[in-house]
């Protein structure tokens, strides 16, 4: 799959930024429903996470690479333990839906 939707510090702007740039690709704006959470995983306890249960509406981006198939290993190296990467559907700004990858955690 060439798409994986970013929530949190992968985002556009955001201090991770710089890794999915390094891939090279392009992002849209959508959403997924679930349960974000602002911090409490990672190392140190102080990135977010997704949960996809929940009805919340949670904004991000689709990253779109056709280099993803070579970056998989090195993404899931970066998010580490905790965080498991998995399919969900995504609403576009446009409408429409797609799917992408997605790195989501369990619950607190």
């Amino acid at each position: 799959m060439n798409r994986l939707f970013v929530y949190g510090t992968l985002r556009p702007n955001e201090e991770n930024a710089h890794i999915l740039e390094a891939i090279g690709g392009t992002f849209k704006k959508g959403f997924i429903y679930g349960t974000h959470y602002t911090s409490g995983f990672g190392p140190g306890k102080e990135y977010p996470g997704v949960v996809l249960s929940g009805t919340g509406k949670i904004p991000g981006y689709i990253f779109y690479s056709d280099q993803l198939a070579n970056s998989w290993t090195a993404l899931d190296e970066f998010e580490g333990e905790g965080y498991y990467r998995v399919s969900v559907e995504v609403q576009l700004e446009d409408g429409t839906t797609t799917t992408a990858y997605i790195y989501t955690t369990d619950a607190p």
